[in-house]
């Protein structure tokens, strides 16, 4: 199913188009009043004096998408256990790849949608583009400047009537990445009052900026005032394109630049990261894509992920730390090419592998830190995109990005030297940091617990390195 865009009964979709370039104010369409995402028929909270009903997920869950075939498990969802499209008023969605026609049977009729697409702006304008019946929104990011212009961000806001659900995962809207890849989902629920303005959070404010930067309407950004975040846990990391003007003074916010901020903040906040060891701490970094990677990028990456410098690392580890500490330190784990051959979904799951041969060929690439993962649904291949960091004589302390940035310095960006403050990235992209995870083997079976409760992975925790015979799954 395609979005028609609103027209009159003569026009045609070319000549509409023309028609939204000429109405553009700075290259981008405004968002007109029929899409306002606010509903004048809002529920309140707490109806008839009764107490709100307890919320599904109130102090967040990581969920694995249930891949065909596989039986139904606590553990795992569908898009429609997600949505719960009965109960669903409007939706926020963004993606880098869109399927309408499979898409819209998990929603009801008369959903109001949000769409954040990427897309490319050699061929399609920028701005906010609508269905015929006005329920659909689509919109187009700014892109300009950007040599290869990636929206990359897989983020849910769903609206019901007491509560806002909040999703950060790395499935596309696409049914391979629902049915056939493994993919990790992050969901809270937030309680929703349309009648109360609550006291703004860091999470809630680096939310709303990410949504701004993704050319979101402000009508749905607002949205954010009436939800009560206090007992959101988990910091936003986001990637945005830094070659334009409106994102070069907060290029410190984005990126691995963004992550060192948020490690910092959790070295003061817990007692065990504080005192962290950079010899007693790895850092596994998977991602379904593999950009083109260094030794100093390695480098760059693990003094972010520890909110440490150089000069730091190098005094708690008397010695100054190389390019071949980084590739000991840091973990990168990419499916090897007969994984991809020998997966049972055939080429429609390999396709998503992506990594090129003159990459991995490369004289400068750190061949000695890829590592072959295990999936733990045999003969498949994941498409989540996650890190662990983890420190201590038994590695068991630290953290866990979940979210859409693949191990790329398109995603992730690259240090200005000058000012290592900086970055400069290339996609969109978002994620979530967890604080204060714990990594534990059990009777021989993996474990990461957070608050108490169980977070599944898509591989087994152990890595192992490759062997000499090993490459990576390379893109056709």
């Amino acid at each position: 199913m395609s979005i028609q865009l609103k027209q009159n009964d003569s026009d045609s979709d070319k000549s509409e188009l023309n028609r939204f370039d000429q109405l553009m104010s700075d290259d981008v369409i405004c968002i007109s009043d029929s899409s306002d995402f606010s509903d004048d028929d809002a529920q309140p909270s707490i109806c008839n004096g009764l107490p709100q009903p307890e919320l599904p997920f109130p102090d967040g869950t990581v969920k694995l998408t249930r891949m065909s075939g596989e039986n139904k498990s606590n553990d795992c969802v569908t898009l429609t256990d997600v949505v719960q499209p009965d109960k669903l008023r409007k939706a926020l969605l963004t993606t880098f790849v869109l399927d309408m026609e499979w898409l819209k049977p998990h929603f009801r009729a008369h959903t109001k949608l949000v769409i954040v697409q990427s897309y490319n702006p050699n061929v399609e304008p920028q701005g906010v583009l609508q269905s015929s019946d006005g329920l659909t929104t689509i919109v187009n990011p700014e892109f300009a400047g950007v040599k290869y212009p990636i929206m990359h961000s897989k983020i849910m806001l769903l609206f019901y009537d007491t509560y806002v659900r909040f999703v950060a995962s790395s499935a596309n809207l696409i049914e391979i990445d629902w049915t056939v890849m493994q993919n990790a989902v992050f969901i809270q629920d937030i309680r929703f009052d349309g009648s109360q303005i609550f006291e703004c959070t860091q999470f809630g404010s680096t939310l709303a900026q990410a949504l701004r930067d993704l050319s979101v309407p402000d009508p749905v950004v607002k949205q954010l005032d009436h939800m009560d975040m206090s007992r959101v846990k988990v910091h936003v990391v986001t990637s945005v394109p830094t070659s334009r003007a409106r994102t070069t003074y907060h290029a410190s916010a984005y990126g691995m630049a963004r992550l060192a901020q948020i490690t910092r903040q959790m070295r003061r906040e817990s007692a065990v990261l504080r005192e962290i060891n950079p010899a007693e701490t790895d850092v596994y970094c998977y991602g379904s894509s593999m950009g083109k990677l260094s030794s100093a990028y390695l480098r760059d990456f693990y003094c972010c992920a520890l909110g440490m410098t150089w000069g730091e690392i190098s005094r708690h580890t008397r010695h100054t730390f190389s390019s071949q500490d980084a590739e000991r330190c840091v973990k990168v784990g990419f499916h090897t090419n007969d994984q991809g051959n020998s997966n049972k979904f055939g080429p429609i799951s390999r396709m998503c592998i992506k990594c090129k041969m003159d990459m991995f060929t490369g004289t400068d690439f750190p061949s000695s830190s890829l590592h072959k993962i295990e999936p733990a649904v045999p003969r498949t291949l994941v498409h989540a995109k996650l890190v662990l960091m983890r420190t201590g004589a038994e590695r068991r302390h630290g953290w866990m990005y979940l979210g859409s940035h693949n191990f790329t310095p398109g995603a992730w960006g690259w240090l200005n030297r000058q000012q290592t403050s900086l970055t400069y990235v290339n996609n969109y992209e978002f994620g979530v940091v967890i604080p204060d995870v714990c990594y534990e083997t059990v009777f021989g079976h993996d474990s990461i617990t957070w608050c108490g409760a169980k977070i599944p992975l898509p591989f087994k925790l152990a890595w192992t390195r490759y062997k000499e015979t090993d490459v990576p799954c390379f893109s056709d």
